[in-house]
């Protein structure tokens, strides 16, 4: 069927340059605290190539990072206050204009939207021992939010490195950024009361541009394999589709689907389902719960993880090109039926943007993240990815759906 026209064009939302972030966050620095700030520092959004809903149970995971960062301003303090400001404030839940508060008021800053996410990383590393002496922080991002691209974990890691360069705690080298990327963790759960499995922290802090990182998550921290990503060389890109539905992890569905796995693992006889999965006969002893719902979350889990270790070892293969992505194609869109049918985290919106990527020529597509809203991506020939965001973009608006945005990688 061929797409309904339309006069507006596709909405892309396109990435800053280092020096234009920089300068968004140092502007922003200068109007709020009417100084300098000492550092500035970024970290990216990320997008999972495969391998969702496998960090909670030992599995493993291929992410990669966005070329959309967020930025941070900072500036030391030595009198033990906290102020806080973003760019983005009036557009996501909390305070607007300049949070203000003491080093001793972060432990109970974790009700207040945006705000908890940089108060909780601050927090979380004094607990971690390290002595909060007080900061000026100022954010501005083009990490799309609310989309399942780790616009949080974006946010929580660009601080912790910005505080990092206040407080002197030398912690940016491969080892301390596992303790800062942990700390980020800790405030996600502790302060923020997400209940994330870590995937977005340590892939944000240790993946750069233009790889993706095996994360292996049967140890703590997870094992960091680093793997090129040859998209670029072949002609290929990912095409991210924003469906503008927001997901929220703090959902009772997302607990639910946490808590299927610890069960069906228990009920297995494993600590956690990536046992179940390094054991023989893996599959068949999933479909022996008796338990269809259990029976169905345990197989997305498993079969994901083979997935993983299949699109990994494409990646680094032998085998020609075209047949190798034509595999991790295939894989991208068997994930995605998993995810809609097995874990049941699809919407009709990412279900749309997957079937539409595939009718118009996609190698492979699939929802990423948590599900229940947010985004979809697309493995497509660079010289297509506009003909396949126009058509994401017509289906969209003959269904009377919200219109997509769309960013591609890299």
């Amino acid at each position: 069927m061929p797409t309904p026209p339309h006069r507006d064009p596709v909405r892309w939302c396109a990435p800053w340059s280092m020096a234009e972030g920089e300068a968004r966050a140092r502007e922003l620095f200068q109007r709020a605290f009417k100084s300098s700030p000492d550092t500035l520092r970024c970290a990216p959004g990320r997008v999972v190539l495969i391998g969702d809903h496998t960090d909670y149970a030992a599995g493993l995971s291929l992410p990669t990072v966005l070329p959309h960062r967020t930025f941070v301003a900072a500036r030391a303090r030595d009198d033990g206050r906290v102020r806080v400001t973003s760019a983005q404030a009036s557009s996501v839940d909390g305070p607007t204009g300049v949070w203000e508060g003491t080093v001793a008021d972060l432990a109970a800053a974790s009700d207040m939207g945006w705000v908890s996410h940089v108060c909780g990383v601050l927090w979380a590393l004094g607990e971690r021992g390290f002595e909060p002496s007080g900061v000026d922080i100022a954010i501005s991002s083009c990490v799309p939010i609310g989309t399942g691209l780790g616009s949080s974990a974006a946010l929580q890691c660009a601080v912790a490195l910005a505080v990092n360069d206040c407080w002197g705690l030398a912690l940016d080298s491969p080892a301390g950024r596992v303790e800062l990327a942990e700390a980020a963790i800790d405030a996600e759960r502790r302060h923020v009361s997400v209940p994330t499995g870590g995937l977005d922290q340590y892939c944000v802090l240790q993946c750069p541009p233009g790889e993706a990182v095996l994360l292996d998550f049967a140890t703590q921290p997870p094992a960091v394999t680093h793997q090129p990503l040859y998209f670029p060389d072949y002609g290929l890109r990912l095409l991210v589709i924003d469906t503008g539905m927001r997901a929220d992890l703090r959902t009772t569905e997302y607990a639910e689907r946490r808590r299927s796995c610890e069960v069906a693992a228990s009920a297995l006889g494993a600590a956690n389902l990536r046992e179940v999965f390094e054991s023989p006969g893996w599959l068949r002893r999933v479909n022996q719960l008796e338990d269809p719902v259990m029976r169905a979350r345990a197989r997305h889990v498993v079969t994901e993880m083979h997935r993983v270790r299949l699109v990994n070892a494409e990646l680094s293969g032998t085998a020609p090109a075209h047949e190798r992505f034509m595999d991790i194609g295939k894989a991208l869109f068997r994930s995605h039926a998993s995810l809609d049918t097995d874990y049941g985290v699809s919407t009709e919106a990412l279900k749309l943007a997957v079937d539409t990527s595939f009718a118009a020529g996609a190698l492979g597509a699939r929802q990423v993240g948590a599900g229940f809203g947010g985004s979809a991506i697309a493995l497509v020939r660079k010289s297509e990815a506009a003909d396949t965001a126009h058509a994401v973009d017509g289906a969209f608006l003959a269904r009377g759906l919200t219109r997509p945005r769309f960013l591609t990688v890299p």
